[in-house]
C-alpha cells in the first residue's frame, strides 16, 4: 500500500474512533470520515440493514451469508486501494492463519443486532448500562472507558477497527497482535497452560474439523463491545469461531458468541470478515496516550461512570 495513503486514511480512523470513544467530541467538517458511520446511520451497516456478516444480503440471511465484498468493492468503500494481484498469498492450508488481516467493513460504532437481524437480548441491567452509555455521549459528559485509560478493550471492539493485526501461529497458541492500541491476545491451544485473568481475559482454543473455536473468560473488567458502549460483564463468556476462505481473495470469517446472564437474556452472536492483507505486515507507530490529546493522558471532559 502508498505509505501517503495508508497514513492518511490511519489518521482518519483513530480520529473517527477518539470522536466516539471519548476523547474529543466534535467530528471534522463534512461528516465522519470516509468507511465509518456514526451511530445514527443504521449502526455502521451498509443501506439494507443487517445481515449474516457485514455485506450479507439486504433484510438478513444464515451466518456468513454473502460473504466479504470483493477487493474493489472494500477498495472504494474504504478509501483503500485494493491488494496487489502479485502480492503473496497466505498457506493453503485451512488450519494456517498466520499473516496479516484487516477489517474490510465499515466500522459499527453500536452492536446493535445479532447476525440473523435480532435485537440485541438485552436484560434490563444491560439496556439500562448501554442507554445510559450513549446519552453521556450526545450530552457531552462521556464516561472514561478502556480506550480512553489506553487499557486493553477487549476482543470485539479491539477487532471491530479498521486497522491490520498479525496472527503468529505454532503448534501450542496463536498471538494476535493489533496495530491499534497495540493489542494482543493469545491463544493457547493446551487448557493446563491457560493465562491467568486478564483485560483480554483468558483465551484457550481448540479445533473443531478446520474452525478454530477460541473460547475467552477470564476478563479483569467488564467490556465495551464497541465504542458506543454496548456492555458485556467481566463474568461473560466470548466465543470465536474462526475458519480461512477462499472466494475471489482470502479471508478470515469469525462467528462471535456473547454468553453473558449479567446483560443479556441469552448467547448471541454476530459475524465479521477480516481480508488477506500482506502488504499491511509493516505497522504504523501509535502512542494512544498522544492520540488522547490530553497532558495527562485521560481527557479531562471524560466522567467516571457510575457503577450501579
Amino acid at each position: 500500500m502508498n505509505s501517503e495513503i495508508k497514513s492518511i486514511w490511519t489518521s482518519a480512523a483513530v480520529l473517527a474512533l477518539i470522536v466516539y470513544a471519548g476523547a474529543a467530541f466534535a467530528q471534522p467538517p463534512g461528516g465522519p470520515p470516509p468507511g465509518t458511520a456514526g451511530p445514527s446511520a443504521n449502526g455502521g451497516l451498509p443501506p439494507g440493514g443487517p445481515a449474516g456478516g457485514p455485506f450479507g444480503p439486504p433484510g438478513g440471511g444464515p451466518p456468513g451469508a454473502g460473504g466479504p465484498p470483493s477487493a474493489e468493492a472494500a477498495a472504494s468503500l474504504l478509501a483503500i486501494p485494493p491488494l496487489p494481484a502479485d502480492a503473496p498469498q497466505p498457506s493453503p492450508d485451512p488450519r494456517n492463519f498466520d499473516g496479516t488481516w484487516y477489517h474490510e467493513a465499515l466500522l459499527q460504532f453500536q452492536i446493535t443486532t445479532d447476525m440473523f437481524g435480532n435485537k440485541a437480548p438485552f436484560t434490563d441491567a444491560g439496556l439500562k448500562v448501554q442507554q445510559r452509555r450513549v446519552k453521556s455521549l450526545k450530552t457531552g459528559t462521556p464516561f472514561i472507558n478502556a480506550s480512553a485509560l489506553c487499557i486493553p478493550m477487549g476482543q470485539p471492539w479491539q477487532m471491530d477497527l479498521n486497522m491490520p493485526f498479525h496472527i503468529f501461529q505454532s503448534k501450542d497458541r496463536l498471538d494476535f497482535a493489533f496495530e491499534e492500541y497495540h493489542g494482543l491476545m493469545q491463544v493457547i491451544m493446551d487448557p493446563a497452560k491457560a493465562l491467568p485473568a486478564a483485560y483480554m481475559g483468558s483465551s484457550v482454543g481448540h479445533w473443531d474439523g478446520d474452525t478454530l473455536v477460541v473460547e475467552t473468560t477470564g476478563f479483569k473488567d467488564g467490556l465495551w463491545l464497541d465504542v458506543d458502549g454496548t456492555p458485556t460483564s467481566k463474568n461473560a463468556k466470548l466465543t470465536m469461531r474462526i475458519r480461512k476462505v477462499k472466494s475471489d481473495h482470502w479471508f478470515l470469517e469469525v462467528e462471535f458468541t456473547l454468553d453473558d446472564p449479567t446483560y443479556y437474556t441469552h448467547p448471541w452472536s454476530w459475524m465479521r470478515d477480516y481480508s488477506w492483507r500482506p502488504d499491511m505486515t509493516l505497522f504504523h507507530e501509535y502512542n494512544c496516550e498522544l492520540q488522547t490529546g490530553a497532558k495527562d493522558g485521560v481527557d479531562p471532559s471524560l466522567v467516571p461512570e457510575p457503577q450501579d
